[in-house]
């Protein structure tokens, strides 16, 4: 049975999550302040954690640094639960660590349910990738090696800040370096004074639709492979994408949570 720690100092909030979690077979404990969540993390050592961000004593970025402090917690799945509209907020929490950060306002309790059994589940997968690779490592350290990903850097073109915050992450946990711009005439800009191994370009930025950049790219650095994304792109966009010279057209919320390994696929072929 998953144990679950809430870290909320609203009652009532507290007390919808406690219920909605006690009902789908969870074990639930509540802190209603920061120093109060660390402790009671450190004490249940729960197999996942759900962290406000505004909280008494200890706000939730605080509280999530010292979680990833210990050794014990690098890997257990933290989900921010906030409706703060702080500058910079959501980016400081996926450098925190976070494993996922959710807005109050936008997520119903039947959602957040889902998206701990997401957490939990991916989890589970992990541990299982990770005992398998270990295996195959024994049996053939020469074949592992010859099927490494290839970090690069990455030029990516984005405007929105939380998506920002979040392709940054992913590409930065899988060995990236990573150079993010909010515009086409930035990029154009960035990629004549340095030299990028892959561009990642959003469907559309204020200053223009991505196939006039990818075409602009294509044109200036035909050997540098091009990727573009949108979840919200019809098949016709995806395949106006690829025709203007994108190696691939990621369409899909699985494809960019699994950019960083997706990306060092491209780059190595």
């Amino acid at each position: 049975m998953p144990k679950i720690v809430v870290v909320e100092d609203q009652q009532v909030l507290a007390t919808v999550y406690r219920n909605k979690f006690l009902a789908e077979g969870h074990q639930v404990e509540v802190a209603i302040d920061g120093e109060a969540g660390v402790a009671l993390i450190n004490r249940v050592k729960p197999d996942l954690v759900i962290l406000d961000v505004m909280l008494p004593k200890l706000n939730g970025i605080e509280v999530l640094k010292k979680v990833r402090a210990n050794p014990l917690f690098e890997t257990l799945p933290v989900i921010i639960f906030s409706n703060a509209s702080l500058p910079g907020m959501v980016e400081e929490a996926w450098k925190a660590g976070a494993t996922m950060v959710l807005s109050k306002s936008s997520h119903s309790p039947k959602q957040i349910v889902e998206s701990v059994r997401c957490a939990l589940q991916s989890t589970g997968n992990q541990k299982l990738e990770t005992k398998t690779a270990a295996n195959a490592h024994l049996r053939s350290s020469d074949s592992l090696m010859s099927s490494e990903k290839t970090p690069g850097h990455v030029l990516l073109i984005e405007d929105h800040p939380d998506v920002r915050a979040l392709l940054s992450s992913l590409l930065d946990q899988a060995g990236h370096q990573v150079t993010s711009v909010e515009s086409h005439a930035g990029a154009l800009r960035k990629a004549k004074l340095q030299e990028f191994d892959l561009f990642l370009i959003n469907r559309i930025c204020p200053d223009g639709p991505g196939l006039t950049l990818c075409r602009q790219l294509q044109e200036l650095f035909p050997r540098q492979p091009i990727v573009m994304y949108s979840t919200a792109a019809l098949p016709a966009e995806q395949q106006a994408g690829l025709d203007a010279g994108a190696r691939a057209y990621l369409a899909k919320t699985s494809e960019l949570l699994n950019i960083g390994s997706f990306l060092s696929s491209v780059m190595a072929a």
